[in-house]
């Protein structure tokens, strides 16, 4: 008995050691990088989870808060916020040429099923703990465009482009709901417009509130808002919230270096039933370098076509995800 506790011994020795030196040098890296307001406990805590990770399961939303944290409470430090991406050939099934025509009744209108979409989405963390010390508030601004690369007859327009800006409170929760845990709950304001003025101007503004909860390697956002009212005068799409509805469901699971997604939309109005479902896919491709499909199927896939129903579907290339 006492020859095999002793192999034991020999055997684990060098595993602990293993795992010191990557705990010390993990420690080092971030003592170097991390902002003066992160604790000591919060490193040890990273370091530890980065040195177990091939023996535990980690919450990606977890590595992704620890990540803000550690790196990106320096000045002007812009993180990634919503999903980037760029997704060459995007064929759309019926562009929609009603705006305009209305606009320009004399030019022929002519918009090509293929062509390019994009998002490039950034946020930057302005102060922490701003409420009796709790809550991280962030601004964030996200670009979303549709350009008729292939379009060579009319110069390779841009279709539409969203322009979507907000700032937002970030607070730390810790509690269980229907199996689900919740660490997450954000507030906040966001304005979102197209940039284009008379029958292709497209605008709203809203306050919200995200409930991020997780389980396993499965994560969900519930994102319920209210419109800000407009006068009648100056909104540019009254009837908005027929289509997009009052809420956004969105799903993530996250399993080794793929990610599947989806989000959900409805009126819930059972007489007018309007709504959008988005799939996407990203996997490896070659090192750093992820492939990305996506599917959109529904309403206010873009603000100008808010009230116009697309069925969309592309390939490209995924530069960050959610998490």
């Amino acid at each position: 008995m006492k020859t095999l506790i002793t192999a034991l011994i020999l055997f684990c020795t060098p595993l602990f050691a293993i795992d010191n030196s990557r705990m010390t040098a993990c420690l080092s890296d971030q003592l170097a990088t991390a902002d003066n307001s992160v604790t000591v406990g919060e490193l040890k805590q990273h370091c530890q989870e980065n040195t177990t990770e091939k023996r535990t399961h980690q919450s990606a939303l977890k590595r992704r808060q620890l990540f803000e944290k550690n790196s990106g409470w320096n000045a002007f430090s812009l993180l990634p916020h919503k999903p980037n991406y760029i997704i060459a050939s995007y064929n759309n099934s019926e562009p929609n040429k009603e705006p305009f025509e209305a606009t320009f009744p004399t030019d022929n209108v002519d918009l090509q099923h293929l062509e390019t979409k994009f998002q490039l989405s950034v946020k930057l963390p302005i102060v922490r703990n701003v409420i009796f010390g709790q809550g991280d508030l962030y601004a964030g601004y996200t670009n979303r465009s549709f350009w008729q690369q292939f379009n060579k007859t009319h110069s390779s327009p841009f279709r539409d482009t969203n322009h979507e800006a907000e700032t937002w409170l970030s607070f730390g929760t810790d509690f269980n709901v229907l199996g689900l845990h919740n660490s997450v709950i954000r507030t906040g304001f966001t304005h979102q417009s197209n940039g284009q003025a008379g029958l292709l101007s497209r605008s709203w503004n809203r306050l919200y509130a995200d409930f991020i909860l997780e389980r396993g390697d499965m994560y969900l956002s519930f994102k319920p808002w209210y419109r800000i009212p407009e006068t009648r005068s100056q909104d540019d799409n009254r009837d908005i919230e027929d289509f997009l509805g009052h809420f956004e469901l969105r799903g993530l699971y996250k399993k080794q270096r793929h990610s599947v997604e989806f989000m959900f939309r409805n009126n819930l109005n059972s007489s007018k039933n309007r709504g959008a479902l988005e799939l996407g896919w990203s996997f490896p491709l070659h090192k750093k370098v992820r492939g990305y499909v996506q599917w959109f199927n529904g309403y206010g896939e873009s603000l100008l076509d808010y009230d116009n129903h697309t069925n969309s579907i592309g390939f490209g290339i995924q530069l960050s995800d959610w998490l």
